[in-house]
């Protein structure tokens, strides 16, 4: 039987938004931005999506002794995160990240100490995830703690992130094999497949993996579901701020697999939350379910796909 429907892993990380830049930054350069944040980031947004979607979930992240854990930890209190799996170490774990805004679009700067590692022995265990949603991590120690998950009857997510590898990179065809859906957004899936096309990208990874949505931006999703394409549409609204809206289209898709919906449905919601996160900063208008129920409504999608809801 199962305990908790999210188990999340990976690492938090502080966010400086400079937002409403004149240009991007350069090299011998001053520019002043118009507007800042400070906010949670990394996987801090996808915690905070699924738990204002009102699922049961765990989130096992290290943070340290500075400042930026201290303010992370604080606002993790205010906005309800369940502390269960949180490792608080006697020692400096500075995550920050700087993003850049301007015109729609953003840029990073980020910094980490120490290195990122699965939770500790006995965290499936603990909580018997149904879905353990992953970060891009393929290095050995996680690929056994995912095998593990899987053999626990646990069902996997993962997003992607930026970096220096393919699918020839060692790790990386066994990470995507253990899968049941992959959520890169489309410069990350073209990047790791070689692929000039999110289709083609996507119709590569899909030999890997049942389920890739492929994320759009402003042209919302593609996705991929054992041979059979899925596109979904974003609303127009508003944009503030794009920093953590594939975090919370990883929520919405989620919380439509968790309460029994079809792949379309999931997708939909997806598209849904992530629209209406960039909205405001970061993750702050991540929506809440009654958000996300009236949003849905209000775009003439609420009949379809929110009226069954559980």
């Amino acid at each position: 039987m199962r305990s908790c429907d999210v188990l999340l892993t990976g690492e938090y990380y502080c966010d400086l938004i400079f937002a409403d830049l004149p240009g991007p930054p350069r090299l011998g350069a001053e520019l002043v931005a118009r507007d800042l944040a400070v906010l949670p980031g990394g996987t801090y947004n996808i915690a905070l999506a699924l738990t204002r979607l009102g699922l049961d979930t765990h989130w096992a992240a290290d943070f340290g002794s500075d400042l930026f854990s201290g303010l992370v930890l604080e606002q993790a209190a205010r906005d309800g995160l369940s502390p269960m799996l949180f490792n608080r170490l006697d020692t400096p774990l500075r995550r920050v990240t700087s993003v850049f805004s301007s015109g729609g679009d953003r840029g990073f700067l980020t910094y980490g100490d120490g290195a990122i590692v699965p939770p500790p022995a006995g965290t499936l265990a603990r909580v018997r995830p149904t879905w353990l949603l992953q970060t891009f991590r393929f290095e050995p120690e996680w690929l056994a703690f995912m095998r593990e998950a899987r053999a626990g009857g646990a069902k996997l997510f993962a997003d992607c992130r930026g970096g220096d590898f393919t699918l020839e990179t060692p790790g990386v065809r066994e990470f995507l094999s253990l899968l049941d859906v992959f959520s890169p957004n489309e410069d990350e899936a073209m990047a790791l497949t070689g692929m000039q096309h999110p289709k083609k990208a996507a119709a590569q990874l899909s030999e890997l993996v049942p389920i890739v949505a492929i994320k759009r931006g402003a042209a919302g999703a593609l996705v991929a579901d054992c041979g059979r394409w899925i596109k979904v549409a974003a609303p127009q609204v508003p944009v503030k701020d794009t920093t953590g809206a594939g975090d919370t289209f990883n929520g919405g898709f989620l919380y439509g697999l968790c309460s029994g919906r079809c792949t379309e449905e999931a997708a939909e919601l997806g598209v849904l939350a992530g629209s209406l996160s960039v909205t405001d900063y970061g993750a702050l208008a991540a929506p809440t379910l009654s958000a996300l129920k009236k949003f849905a409504g209000e775009q003439g999608r609420g009949k379809m796909f929110l009226e069954t809801a559980s």
